[in-house]
């Protein structure tokens, strides 16, 4: 296990592991940088993209053989199928991976273990905006609307207690794109597009559809 740890990790470092594939609706994976992913079901995957020079040292088939030992490594650990590789590609000088996981522990251990930094989280659940907006009001949290940056009233926010919540606890800003459209966010999260925000160091709520 150590042996395929430190060659996941030497690739992760040197930049050659990413993932561009979605799983359909309303916006698929995408595959321009690295971000975390959650899907219409509440679905975690993330994608790492990466640049590399010389694609002929390189043989897919080795690489994507390292990168399943190491998910079954880590299922050994941890239970089997918490983190299965859905995709792994290079092809003109850019490495593409994706991996699926089965919970937010499992997504926040996985990265962790194998340094992926650009989707490294201290934690990421995905529940209902419904069993965490006391939490949300009890912490002072300002929940706003992604197209103007207004504050959301309680009216607007009793509405969609049934709508996704993602909520993430990241050491450094991290890329999550959901895969409908966000309707409430943390007013220090910095909103990318109506799919896609970047958050900031520490706790933040992502609420889309």
């Amino acid at each position: 296990m150590k042996k395929k740890k430190a060659v996941l990790t030497a690739l992760i470092t040197a930049g050659l592991l990413t993932g561009c594939l979605g799983r359909g609706g309303i916006s698929a994976l995408n595959g321009e940088s690295s971000r975390i992913f959650v899907s219409s079901e509440g679905v975690l995957q993330t994608s790492t993209i990466e640049s590399y020079g010389d694609q002929d040292y390189y043989n897919a088939e080795e690489l994507k053989l390292y990168l399943e030992e190491a998910a079954a490594a880590y299922n050994g650990e941890a239970s089997p199928g918490a983190v299965v590789l859905d995709s792994c590609t290079l092809e003109k000088g850019k490495a593409q991976m994706v991996f699926t996981y089965v919970s937010g522990s499992d997504l926040a251990g996985f990265t962790s273990e194998y340094e992926d930094k650009e989707n490294q989280v201290d934690s990421i659940d995905v529940t209902s905006l419904g069993l965490v907006l006391g939490e949300i009001q009890s912490e002072g949290v300002v929940l706003v609307k992604p197209s103007d940056h207004k504050a959301a009233d309680e009216k607007a926010l009793s509405k969609r207690k049934e709508a996704y919540a993602i909520v993430v606890n990241s050491p450094v800003p991290v890329t999550i794109q959901t895969q409908k459209r966000i309707l409430f966010v943390s007013d220090q999260v910095v909103v990318k597009d109506s799919h896609t925000v970047q958050t900031t160091q520490g706790k933040n709520y992502i609420i889309f559809k």
